[in-house]
């Protein structure tokens, strides 16, 4: 039976009635699947939509290639931060198919959550370049943001490019939302971090190598616009690069630490779990 909510005037906040308590329903297993699936559907779509939207809207008018690499940066950096915030209490906001691998190696993911994800990042990337060519007249599409390697740069300098600035996108992402076990407040300054390591990636990479650091924000436009530049780099460098941030961390930089038993504890004569609260 469906418990039907009455319609207030006055917002109601629970937490201020001393007659309740806050009660987490637990989550199939199936529907925290889904969850996990639909939100970096939807997380991914909406940065391949504001990444490859930022090149478009840069390349909209006239401006030197500094302006146009600072706006591009800003804008997909205020993106994900953004983006962060929305999603990542349910799947940890991936969006990336580096960042899930670096995830998948440090242990924070497992497998077949990596795999979930990865299939929902293609998806949603293929869905926000789709989105993105609707919204666009053909004069301003401008390849919906495929990036391109730079005169004179080779696919060896830009494969090392990619990999030492996803690098350190997956290491400050593995720094604030993995290996944060002796202060869990990094979760909360984690958008900011993550952001800006992407700002600073796509500033130095933009006039480069397009600074895509996300090997789904290549394919969707790429899929949509027909136009396929040099694709293996955005794949292979990124991927490279969220396995070597894995193994700095797990390797080099982690803490190792064990759950012992709390020395002077006394177990409470009620249990916690069946007592019945007062407030």
């Amino acid at each position: 039976m469906v418990k039907v909510v009455p319609l207030r005037f006055i917002t109601y906040d629970p937490l201020k009635d001393p007659s309740k308590m806050v009660y987490r329903r637990p989550i199939p297993k199936p529907m925290r699947a889904f969850k996990g699936f639909f939100s970096e559907f939807l997380g991914t779509l909406y940065l391949v939509y504001f990444c490859g939207g930022s090149v478009c809207a840069a390349f909209a008018v006239a401006g030197d290639s500094a302006a146009r690499a600072l706006l591009g940066a800003l804008i997909q950096g205020m993106a994900l931060a953004a983006l962060i915030w929305a999603v990542s209490g349910v799947s940890g906001c991936n969006l990336n198919p580096a960042v899930t691998l670096a995830n998948l190696l440090s242990g924070r993911v497992g497998l077949i959550d990596c795999l979930s994800f990865v299939a929902a990042q293609i998806l949603g990337c293929i869905a926000g370049a789709g989105i993105l060519y609707g919204c666009l007249p053909n004069l301003y599409r401008i390849d919906l943001g495929v990036p391109h390697l730079a005169p004179g740069m080779n696919t060896g300098q830009a494969f090392l490019m990619e990999m030492m600035l996803t690098c350190i996108l997956c290491l400050c992402v593995l720094g604030t939302s993995v290996f944060n076990v002796w202060d869990r407040r990094l979760n909360r300054i984690a958008p900011y971090a993550i952001g800006l390591a992407l700002f600073i990636g796509v500033g130095i990479g933009f006039n480069f190598t397009g600074g895509a650091l996300n090997p789904v924000r290549v394919l969707g436009p790429s899929i949509i616009s027909g136009v396929w530049s040099h694709h293996w780099v955005y794949w292979l460098g990124p991927l490279v690069g969220a396995i070597l941030a894995a193994f700095i961390y797990r390797v080099l930089l982690q803490e190792r630490f064990d759950v012992i038993e709390r020395p002077g504890y006394i177990a409470p004569l009620i249990d916690p779990s069946t007592a019945v609260s007062s407030y």
